[in-house]
């Protein structure tokens, strides 16, 4: 059976994700200031030392720093830690004491992990995937 876009058949499959799901709306915890991340409150959001950051960056501990000369691999780290918290701050209408506490406490649907320590051992992009599934699910949930 060939199923056309417009037949009521396909209205009844749930909605194609956006092309930009995985990308927060806003910056509800504020990790930004003009326009530029502030890498040292991203850090501490998520309670990763330079020896995390130089880690999951593959850069020297001692390389690691948040002023304008960042490594670009540990600014880059950090924007997508951003991206996730704000994704995850949606979830929490923006209370970044939730958001600190959701990337502390072990989850049982990432295996019993922490999501600061999927980052801390290069798990980003499973997390991301994981909240990008989540919010997901729950959109097509009904009320």
């Amino acid at each position: 059976m060939i199923v056309r876009m417009n037949s009521p058949a396909a209205s009844l499959r749930s909605p194609r994700p956006s092309i930009v799901s995985h990308i927060a709306n806003e910056d509800l915890l504020h990790l930004y200031r003009e326009g530029r991340p502030d890498y040292k409150r991203i850090a501490d959001l998520v309670k990763l030392t330079k020896a995390d950051l130089g880690k999951i960056s593959q850069v020297a501990k001692s390389s690691v720093r948040f002023d304008a000369n960042i490594p670009e691999p540990v600014a880059e780290r950090l924007r997508e830690i951003a991206n996730i918290a704000n994704l995850v701050a949606e979830f929490f209408g923006g209370n970044a004491q939730k958001v600190g506490l959701w990337f502390e406490i072990a989850n049982p649907m990432l295996g019993n992990v922490s999501p600061r320590d999927m980052i801390r051992i290069g798990r980003y992009k499973r997390l991301l995937n994981f909240v990008v599934s989540a919010r997901e699910a729950e959109a097509a949930t009904p009320p």
